[in-house]
């Protein structure tokens, strides 16, 4: 028999979906959480079921997992799926393939979950390198929190070459990497370090370093075979895969196996340097800034604003800023005046979110949006807009949320007389002359300002305090 691999994944589930009306009221219940879990999956990370393999179940089942569905649940979806495409099979759709009831057993047969699969260890984890990463008054740094943090700011870089770094490698990093190294740079040693690895044998080196790294992050592990290289990847491929990674890419990036994190029935996927580069930037946003990041999301076809904001705010914990900017066109309908809200950016919503929590939050509310990416393709990471260009952006449309101060911390008001730039959409960054200041009831007040246009008329406009710029210098 042939099969075309031309099925698209909407083909197979409207065919899986046509099957249940055979079985029970229950089972049509299972089956279809199944079915919608699986075109989650499939439509966040652009993947066609017509592929399917091993490796695509094994993401499924690793993604599921850090949503914190029960082994159990995840085995049941399995091995739902694998009667299905067996359905689908004997209709000559696909070839016979066991590979969701692979993983499934596979699954089940696991003695323990990785430890860092639970979200407590993950969080408590996590807290203590953003903590380690913060300037401490005392200046006293635990040098294997800073070995760590190091070596997870560079994509998961080996602790035995962090070891060996020396003064003339300092020029090779910049950031929050310099800093981590500058604060352990001492007169007294060439290397960076103080691991007093000029009194040490390879071997002794590599042992402290493990010992060192175990009573840093001790909490949960186990002592006996702690490899702190594979903490380290692990480390790295969970905050990967919370941001939204495939394991498979996740193990493909870091060269190696992550036991603490990725069940071993993953395999690692081929993968570029340059995804690298994205992802590293990424995981670094996570732990570089408690502060929540800007993400801008597409609402699908037939899917409104109120919909979506009702479905977030019901179900997403902690629950994001959003941001759907409008204004108020007022028209007339026979005698009267009437005001529509229009969105500046059709069916785009802008979102205030931690960078973990954003895959999470579409694996609930991915029929309703879709995020966008870097590259625009599946496996690289979500796209984060710089706090600046939020803020310009908030202006020059007037629209803004409650974190977009009156005026920046420690810079005065325009007074009447001065000349300021105009960020107002659709006035090019103008100079123009403040001419007024009206206080209004509420304590804040709006500049009327005056400029000339390019034909020679005078003109004049009022604006939020926000919406403009002094000149300084």
């Amino acid at each position: 028999m042939s099969y075309n691999k031309g099925y698209s994944n909407k083909q197979f589930l409207e065919f899986f979906r046509s099957k249940l009306s055979a079985v029970s009221h229950e089972s049509g219940m299972r089956y279809r959480k199944t079915l919608s879990e699986l075109e989650l999956f499939l439509v966040g990370h652009h993947i066609q079921f017509a592929d399917l393999s091993e490796m695509m179940m094994a993401d499924w089942a690793t993604e599921l997992l850090y949503r914190g569905l029960a082994v159990s649940t995840v085995t049941r979806h399995l091995n739902s799926l694998n009667s299905m495409v067996k359905d689908a099979a004997k209709e000559g759709m696909m070839e016979l393939n066991n590979a969701p009831r692979s993983v499934a057993k596979s699954l089940s047969e696991l003695s323990a979950l990785p430890l860092l699969l639970d979200g407590s260890v993950f969080e408590n984890t996590l807290s203590l390198l953003r903590s380690a990463l913060k300037e401490h008054v005392d200046s006293k740094y635990n040098v294997f929190h800073d070995i760590v943090l190091f070596s997870m700011l560079n994509g998961a870089l080996s602790l035995d070459k962090i070891a060996h770094l020396r003064k003339e490698n300092l020029r090779d990093y910049d950031g929050y990497s310099l800093s981590i190294l500058m604060r352990n740079v001492s007169n007294r040693r060439d290397y960076i370090f103080d691991l007093r690895q000029s009194m040490l044998t390879s071997r002794q080196l590599k042992s402290a370093i493990s010992s060192g790294v175990f009573s840093a992050f001790k909490s949960g592990f186990e002592k006996s075979g702690f490899d702190p290289d594979e903490f380290v990847r692990s480390l790295w491929t969970a905050c990967a895969i919370r941001s939204g990674l495939l394991a498979s890419e996740a193990l493909g990036y870091v060269g190696g196996s992550a036991s603490y994190s990725i069940p071993g029935f993953c395999t690692p996927a081929s993968v570029s340097a340059d995804g690298k580069d994205a992802w590293i930037s990424t995981v670094n946003a996570m732990l570089t800034s408690e502060m929540p990041k800007w993400y801008v999301m597409q609402m699908r076809r037939g899917v409104s604003y109120d919909e979506l904001r009702k479905e977030i705010c019901d179900k997403i914990r902690p629950c994001p800023v959003l941001y759907y900017p409008c204004e108020t066109i007022l028209k007339e309908r026979g005698n009267k005046k009437v005001s529509e809200e229009r969105p500046f950016i059709s069916r785009t919503v802008f979102f205030r979110s931690y960078p973990e929590n954003v895959m999470p939050m579409f694996s609930i509310i991915g029929d309703k949006a879709w995020c966008y990416r870097v590259l625009g393709v599946s496996g690289s990471p979500y796209a984060v807009i710089p706090q600046r260009d939020m803020e310009r952006f908030q202006r020059a449309i007037g629209v803004f949320t409650s974190e977009v101060e009156i005026h920046p911390l420690n810079e005065l008001l325009p007074k009447p007389g001065e000349t300021v730039i105009l960020i107002k959409a659709g006035f090019g960054n103008r100079p123009a002359t403040v001419e007024d200041v009206i206080k209004n009831e509420c304590g804040s007040a709006i500049f009327r300002v005056k400029f000339d246009t390019d034909n020679g008329y005078e003109f004049r406009i009022d604006v939020d305090a926000r919406q403009l710029e002094r000149i300084v210098g």
